[in-house]
């Protein structure tokens, strides 16, 4: 048996034990699938540490030893989240996170940023005499603001919404760079940070996706 209701983007799916027959034949599904999502949206920071240079690393690498690195890099993220970010998902090479509330001081992601960066170089440094192509891999971070929308699947907390659909779309972008930290128009413009306009190294761009235009800053830390 199986209900769909949707009502302006919030709903509820329930998937129990179903039963399809097609003539003489029954398959009853032993799994039984609960979502339940949020009826309500509320605003908060989706950000994401992707790791730089994963696809040609995985190639290179040996599977055992590259297992074991990524693993320690994605744990390394994880030990400096200083600020208190949820995490969603990781996703292979990267670390879906999200706050609830008002943005950080664009200082503040920034030091975040950086002191996550610090942590994986030095790591890259540990690696490198056991696993030579470590070096190179880096990591970028992408800032977003916007409603957060969160369901659960079993005992795994997910989100959606839009917001966090154009921040995954940011991580394809025209910046020329392996090592960056990127914050969008909407994040600046919730954190109030009168002092953007002294901060040196940056580049503001827009690309065009199908979300429609998006428009940000970065810094560049390829020297990091």
């Amino acid at each position: 048996m199986s209900r769909l209701y949707n009502k302006s983007y919030r709903s509820i799916f329930h998937a129990d034990s179903t039963t399809v027959k097609s003539g003489s034949f029954q398959r009853k599904s032993a799994s039984r699938v609960i979502i339940k999502q949020a009826t309500t949206e509320k605003k908060g920071t989706i950000l994401i540490v992707d790791i730089s240079g994963y696809t040609h690393f995985v190639r290179q690498a040996d599977h055992a030893a590259g297992a074991q690195v990524i693993s320690s890099l994605l744990s390394s993220i994880i030990r400096n989240n200083t600020l208190g970010f949820h995490i969603s998902e990781i996703e292979g090479d990267a670390i879906l996170f999200y706050k609830y509330g008002i943005a950080q001081p664009f200082a503040v992601m920034l030091s975040q940023f950086e002191q996550m960066l610090a942590a994986f170089n030095e790591l890259i440094d540990h690696w490198k005499l056991i696993c030579p192509h470590v070096a190179m891999l880096s990591i970028k971070m992408v800032a977003h603001y916007g409603a957060i929308a969160e369901f659960k699947v079993n005992r795994f907390h997910k989100i959606y919404w839009k917001a966090v659909v154009e921040t995954h779309r940011l991580l394809k972008n025209h910046i020329h760079s392996h090592t960056y930290a990127l914050v969008t128009h909407q994040y600046l413009q919730q954190a109030n940070d009168s002092n953007m306009e002294q901060w040196e190294n940056k580049s503001q761009l827009y690309d065009v996706y199908d979300v429609g235009e998006l428009c940000y800053t970065y810094f560049p830390y390829e020297m990091a």
